[in-house]
């Protein structure tokens, strides 16, 4: 029986529809394989073993990637197929210093534009992130610590005014999770050792104060206290990094 030309259209927009959900749902899985580390950086992405694995066809995969590529957290090199991006001393410090660029600018313009709506979601941010101890292995309590620290350094930027400078912001988060959840899994306990908690707390006390000179500088030593750490844990740690490509 033949099809009316609707019926085609709707059909073909069904597809369409769960084509991009299983594309969606497969990139997300990736992501977190990669953030958490089930990936190892600079390790080959083999498209048989992630169809296996994520139970997906070639064309959502192959999609699910390149929109990896475009965050940098996935390589591609002409026909020599994808990889996890690498991971090394140069990318921690290049991830901390830019960071701190973007945020410092975003964080000051928070600050100053903020309302009261900003400081209510701050509070809200802060203490669903301080309900939480600082997680020392992976887990279910240190996903969930994982997403709250996220909204928590998210909503201190939330009131700049720059779609720009939050999508940087968030692209450049997500790098630097990758990094610090490294450290974590493989950072002996002595390197570990700090009072992470307490410097959100002068991050957030010094936002809500509208101290945005104090709340950069505190802003500042977080982000560069954990890459330092990151940094010792890959000189003590090498296996966990691939080589490049």
């Amino acid at each position: 029986m033949k099809r009316s030309v609707a019926e085609v259209h709707s059909i073909n927009a069904d597809q369409t529809g769960v084509s991009r959900t299983i594309a969606e749902s497969t990139y997300r899985r990736i992501r977190q394989d990669i953030l958490w580390g089930r990936f190892a950086p600079g390790s080959p992405l083999r498209s048989d073993e992630l169809r296996a694995r994520y139970s997906v066809g070639i064309s959502p995969l192959r999609e699910a990637l390149t929109r990896l590529v475009s965050e940098r957290l996935v390589t591609s090199v002409g026909q020599r197929g994808f990889r996890v991006a690498p991971l090394t001393a140069y990318d921690v410090e290049d991830t901390m210093a830019t960071r701190i660029i973007i945020e410092q600018e975003a964080l000051s313009r928070s600050i100053r534009r903020g309302d009261m709506a900003w400081e209510t979601a701050l509070v809200a941010a802060f203490h669903a992130l301080s309900r939480y101890p600082v997680p020392k292995e992976p887990g279910p309590a240190t996903e969930n610590w994982a997403i709250f620290h996220r909204q928590f350094h998210m909503a201190l930027l939330s009131a700049c005014g720059s779609q720009w400078l939050i999508d940087l912001a968030a692209l450049l988060f997500d790098q630097a999770e990758r990094q610090r959840i490294l450290r974590t899994k493989f950072g002996p306990q002595k390197i570990l050792k700090r009072d992470t908690a307490r410097e959100h707390k002068q991050i957030f006390d010094a936002a809500l104060s509208r101290d945005a000179k104090a709340a950069i500088r505190a802003l500042e030593r977080h982000y560069q206290a954990t890459a330092e750490q990151v940094v010792s844990v890959l000189s003590r740690t090498p296996r966990v990094v691939a080589k490049r490509a």
